[in-house]
């Protein structure tokens, strides 16, 4: 199997791969560096004020794009789609995806 990588954001870590196998086969494979994103929310859990200094607008999530992948590609959650919020919220507020919360609530 050959694999080539077809772009890197360092910005958001993400990469985009193309994989062949010899056999006329082939994928794409998207990957991303998503340590430094998820340190940041524990620590923003542990000693960060959720809200702006208004006080009109909290920070609920960090959520890397690849995790936006899979919601879609396996659990059909549709980030960018207003319709699905009610499911992104569920989401967060499950205890599996809790280190993308950034404060300690609920939505």
């Amino acid at each position: 199997m050959t694999q080539r990588l077809l772009g890197f954001d360092p910005a958001t870590g993400l990469a985009q791969w193309w994989l062949e196998d010899g056999e006329g086969n082939w994928a794409q494979k998207s990957s991303q560096v998503v340590a430094p994103l998820l340190d940041l929310n524990k620590e923003a859990q542990n000693h960060c004020d959720p809200y702006n200094g208004e006080r009109d607008v909290r920070m609920v999530a960090r959520i890397p794009l690849i995790v936006i992948a899979k919601w879609r590609n396996e659990l059909g959650v549709d980030y960018w789609n207003p319709d699905h919020q009610h499911k992104v919220d569920a989401l967060l507020n499950d205890a599996d995806w809790r280190w993308l919360r950034t404060d300690g609530g609920t939505i």
